[in-house]
């Protein structure tokens, strides 16, 4: 056993649900599709600043896309778009259209939050994020993205998505640029991690899970307004031709186990506040490479690329991946992050606890300190971590448990093997408590 990875490990690390709004969302420039009503996009602007063209509003058909940009359109039958192409523009096709990103911004995207949380479309075929002819296809205009650490989905693989409104940028929380950002939040600061993505209003986040090689699954959340994401749930059919959004949660077998649909509330639990609501998208999570149409890039470097951000974002050193080859606690503290500091953190849901990758193990408040909840219950160990005793600890008996005291609370009734035996190993690991 050795002891536990010294602070300055970490301190180098540092150093490299729904309301309507009160007007459009999405950036609403004329064109763009409202409540599912039929919208055609217009010419897409030309230049090499990459500013996606606004469509005209009532316009018969779609125009030729701008260089590197983008006119597009979901609508109804009949409706044409302009698709530009990166570094060139196309002419309108028939149809529901997507532009791809040109090389000097994001498309235009039918894939847009609703003037009304009560009119999201049923199908998700008719939200504009998809291909209507082919709803498992993202829609050309979505940016893939991946992450360095992801969360535990009962053993779903994801496809990870992001439609970002025309012409509005990400801002990234610098600590050094905005130290006041970085304060407590009792004096003034936000909770959320630096390096968040602070994405703006309009907004749409995509993930579909997958399992057994099958989509089970799409959610998409939406930042309808400056104070408000909303959540929906769509059921994949068994051939995978179409998906249904639900009106509230569900559990439905699927294979050898449940699984759960969650309604726009549940969503919002682990998508809470204090994590920031989005959750991936951060530059510890987003600093990596993916393998676009187009070639491999590093995902910093591609949203730089688009003009996505309003300041290039500092360099954050990547989560390491929990089940790579890194330091022991440095996997085991990356794999709390994702998995519990989005409510175990100073200003969320549980804050006498504080599981951040970024705080110091002596600063956790796990080491040797009793629980606070299921005091005295002789089924529960007492203690949050016990060096050298994953048995005795019940920050490993959580992780283990399906029933009552299971962690997560909501969303999983599936055991990670792996991700439990790297934080039992870490324990086993530990000699002691930090002074």
């Amino acid at each position: 056993m050795r002891a536990p990875l010294a602070t300055s490990l970490l301190i180098a690390f540092m150093a490299s649900c729904s309301d309507k709004s009160s007007d459009d969302d999405a950036a609403g420039a004329a064109g763009m599709p409202r409540g599912g009503a039929m919208s055609t996009g217009g010419a897409g602007t030309g230049g090499s600043s990459g500013a996606s063209g606004a469509g005209s509003g009532g316009a018969p058909a779609g125009g030729a896309g701008g260089a590197g940009n983008a006119g597009m359109s979901s609508g109804g039958a009949g409706g044409s778009a302009g698709a530009g192409m990166a570094g060139s523009g196309m002419a309108g096709a028939s149809g529901s259209g997507a532009g791809t990103a040109g090389a000097g911004g994001a498309a235009t995207t039918g894939c847009v939050v609703p003037a009304a949380a009560t009119d999201q479309p049923t199908l998700l075929s008719q939200t504009g994020c998809v291909d209507p002819a082919d709803p498992t296809k993202a829609a050309a205009s979505l940016i893939p993205y991946d992450v360095n650490s992801p969360l535990w989905s009962d053993g779903a693989s994801k496809e990870r998505y992001v439609s970002l409104p025309v012409g509005a940028k990400i801002h990234v929380k610098d600590c050094t640029a905005e130290p006041d950002t970085c304060m407590p939040s009792q004096s003034g600061g936000t909770d959320e991690d630096e390096g968040h993505w602070n994405l703006p209003v309009g907004t749409v986040l995509m993930k579909v899970f997958i399992i057994g090689g099958k989509r089970i699954e799409t959610r998409l959340l939406h930042h309808r307004n400056t104070t408000t994401w909303t959540g929906y749930s769509y059921e994949w059919n068994d051939d995978e031709t179409e998906a249904t959004l639900l009106p509230d949660q569900k559990d439905k077998p699927v294979g050898n186990q449940v699984w759960h649909y969650p309604n726009g509330s549940q969503c919002l639990e682990c998508h809470t506040k204090a994590g920031g609501r989005s959750l991936g998208p951060t530059t510890a999570q987003m600093n990596r490479d993916y393998a676009y149409a187009e070639g491999t890039m590093n995902q910093l470097d591609k949203f730089e690329a688009l003009g996505l951000f309003d300041a290039p974002p500092p360099r954050i050193a990547g989560y390491p991946d929990p089940q790579g080859t890194a330091d022991l606690e440095l996997r085991a503290r990356s794999y709390l992050q994702t998995n519990c500091s989005i409510c175990h953190r100073p200003g969320g849901t549980l804050s006498d606890v504080d599981l951040r990758f970024v705080t110091p193990f002596k600063d956790t408040s796990l080491c040797n300190h009793p629980v606070n909840m299921a005091t005295g219950d002789p089924n529960v160990p007492q203690t949050r971590l016990v060096p050298g005793e994953p048995t005795e600890s019940t920050l490993s008996f959580r992780m283990h448990d399906t029933t009552t005291y299971r962690m997560p609370k909501i969303g999983s009734t599936v055991v990670d093997t792996d991700g439990t035996k790297v934080i039992d190993d870490w324990i086993t690991s530990i000699e002691s408590c930090p002074p």
